[in-house]
């Protein structure tokens, strides 16, 4: 690897323990080898920080940096600053990347060479990486827009976006008055520093599950999205109230995660997940409403999906192989 890297991967972590090696594996196992991940920890209390000693004692392309717990924007912020490469690949502690994820990226700038930022395509998977379904982005600049001053998910999947620096620099970093929504804050700024795009193949697998920020604080995103949104029209001579955002959710209850990955498993045609999860939703609430309503719609949404063609989902290597040992090994004085 030469003295600066090609791409840096930013990875903030707050306590992440329990998914962390299998996103680090995902790194160790890219087919593209020119990069540096910088690890922001901040101020785990779990034992995330000894698994990332862990990784950077056995490959030094990781490095780590430690700071008190200040928020996802500072940690965001911390690693794009210790980056040393001119492009930035974002992950999150508990997504798992597909080995070709940064090699396509990387050819793909290459190719188009005004583009600043270029996403792909995501699986969703279930705490346990079964496949949900897939998150399809729009792939041109125009939609991409549309996309983004709509509210609609369909702009670029955060973990999934590669950055030319010097464009993330300029357009001023992450914001933290946009916390939970600062990925959209930044596209908002961005798009109108070059060409974006996405690549419509799964790069990406996309980890749901119950301690999630967007499981977590789905109000607040609402919230600050319609805040922000209304002055990035503004600010495009937009009429807000052409263009409405949908009325906030209420906040989920935890016995519902089960119930809504089985319903979205099986509209996918992801018929072992959705038998899995429906299986956690009627053990936990056997006799409840919830349970009648989300058996109905799986079989409904299940037998739909039979006429619909399934994306095929590509199997991952076992991230085991390229864990590293739990313990650094100790070297010679």
């Amino acid at each position: 690897m030469s003295t600066r890297p090609t791409i840096s991967v930013v990875l903030p972590v707050y306590n992440g323990a329990r998914f962390l090696r299998q996103t680090l594996a995902s790194l160790r196992w890219q087919t593209f080898t020119d990069w540096e991940a910088v690890c922001v920890n901040d101020g785990s209390t779990d034992e995330s920080q000894a698994i990332l000693r862990q990784f950077a004692a056995a490959d030094p392309r990781f490095r780590i940096v430690d700071q008190e717990n200040q928020g996802i924007v500072a940690a965001l912020n911390a690693s794009v600053l210790a980056a040393r490469a001119p492009w930035i690949a974002r992950i999150d502690a508990d997504d798992v990347a597909v080995p070709e994820r940064l090699a396509t990226q990387w050819r793909f700038v290459q190719d188009h060479p005004d583009v600043v930022v270029v996403g792909s395509y995501m699986l969703f998977t279930d705490p346990e990486g079964f496949p949900l379904s897939t998150q399809r982005y729009a792939l041109e600049q125009e939609a991409i827009e549309q996309a983004l001053l709509s509210g609609s998910a369909g702009s670029f999947g955060h973990p999934s976006v590669l950055i030319r620096r010097d464009a993330l620099l300029k357009a001023g970093l992450y914001r933290k008055e946009y916390e939970w929504v600062e990925d959209i804050d930044l596209w908002l700024r961005i798009t109108r520093l070059g060409r974006v795009a996405n690549i419509p193949r799964v790069l990406m697998h996309y980890r749901q599950h119950e301690q999630s920020v967007c499981w977590n604080r789905r109000a607040l995103q609402h919230e600050r999205l319609h805040r922000l949104l209304a002055l990035a029209r503004a600010d495009r001579g937009l009429a807000a109230a052409n263009q409405p955002l949908a009325a906030p959710q209420p906040a989920r209850k935890q016995s519902t995660a089960a119930g809504k990955w089985a319903r979205r498993a099986a509209r996918s045609g992801y018929y072992r997940t959705a038998w899995r999860q429906w299986r956690r939703q009627v053990a936990a609430e056997p006799l409840s409403f919830l349970t009648l309503r989300v058996t109905v719609e799986m079989v409904l949404r299940g037998m739909a999906a039979l006429f619909k063609k399934r994306e095929p989902t590509v199997p991952l290597p076992d991230w085991r192989a390229w864990d590293v040992p739990s313990e650094p090994t100790r070297r010679a004085a």
